[in-house]
């Protein structure tokens, strides 16, 4: 789930030269799958889950674009229980900034909602995509420009004419892995619209081996395709954005009180749920970002417990796992 793209500009990929411009209120929604595989003494397993990912453009500058990346991710394989509801998503947040001539980059706006997207806001590289586990982000219809990418030919996704380009990266090793030692690969095709430059169809698969057999140990494959493409304006962009804000400045405003959350009493997380709880009986429940707002809830009743659990927009700040690539 991360970083694609080449030649000029993020979210599209375009001819040299030209800046394509999302508009204030562009929504592109893609659907696919995640499944892991992995094959190692003492750790043998296979999941699979449903990808959602939804890009909504928040404000429209003169040379940059902001928007919202929501990444869902839907456990399919777990075993039913007429006694138990489904599992909720995993769900993670994301700000990022388009510019028109330059790499994309995540962006962290200062709370509370309603949050400022100016100009000179800290910036992040995106995280690299762990090669041990799947990833709880999704950035791959985001070009990098700086990615070695190679172009394929054309291909048709879903009666669309689109570039395909092909992107792969690995350890020196990988050819001849050597037993103790972990050699990875990681492959990426991106297909883009030859009319728009709109990512339409993205496909990872990350491998490694542990010299032991021909097999890999770890084998992740991502696959979506855009669903669909829109405009949301007028009341219905208000509240696609008031509850991506929401969700967003509560999860960065608890990270800290979350990390250390076995440490603090109950009643610190108290007033929060409070507000939460408040919001969401008083507001209607339809948009597609209300599953980010629900996650920090989730996040906040757990750590009132004194669990402590993953923090929805925090993201990794080097190589995750001991196979992960060390590379931006």
């Amino acid at each position: 789930m991360t970083p694609a793209g080449v030649l000029s500009v993020a979210l599209l990929l375009t001819a040299p030269g030209e800046s394509p411009r999302l508009p204030k209120g562009t929504e592109l929604t893609y659907t696919g799958t995640v499944t892991e595989a992995v094959d190692r003494p003492g750790q043998r397993y296979r999941r699979a889950h449903d990808l959602e990912v939804r890009v909504l453009v928040l404000d429209r500058q003169a040379t940059w674009a902001d928007a919202a990346v929501l990444t869902l991710l839907r456990r399919t394989d777990e075993p039913a229980d007429p006694g138990r509801p489904p599992s909720p998503p995993a769900a993670r947040l994301d700000l990022v900034r388009l510019p028109d001539d330059g790499p994309p980059h995540l962006i962290a706006p200062p709370g509370p909602a309603p949050l400022r997207l100016a100009a000179d806001l800290p910036a992040r590289r995106f995280p690299p995509v762990p090669l041990d586990s799947f990833a709880p982000f999704e950035f791959g219809m985001i070009p990098d420009p700086a990615a070695p990418w190679e172009p394929a030919g054309f291909a048709f996704v879903a009666a669309e004419r689109c570039r395909e380009l092909r992107l792969v990266r690995q350890s020196a090793d990988w050819d001849r892995p050597r037993g103790g030692e972990t050699a990875w690969r990681r492959a990426e095709t991106v297909w883009a619209s030859a009319r728009d430059g709109t990512a339409r169809r993205v496909e990872r698969t990350v491998c490694q081996r542990d010299g032991i057999g021909p097999a890999p140990a770890v084998l992740i494959e991502t696959r979506y395709e855009l669903k669909d493409q829109a405009r949301v304006l007028g009341r219905t962009f208000d509240r696609y954005r008031r509850e991506v804000e929401l969700a967003y400045a509560t999860a960065e405003e608890v990270a800290p009180l979350v990390r250390d959350a076995a440490k603090l009493p109950a009643k610190t997380f108290d007033a929060r749920l409070v507000r939460l709880a408040s919001y969401l009986d008083e507001t209607d429940p339809g948009t597609p970002y209300r599953e980010a707002v629900l996650a920090v809830r989730r996040q906040l009743e757990a750590a009132r417990r004194g669990e402590t659990v993953p923090v929805g927009t925090a993201y990794p700040a080097g190589p995750t796992g001991s196979g992960a690539d060390p590379r931006p």
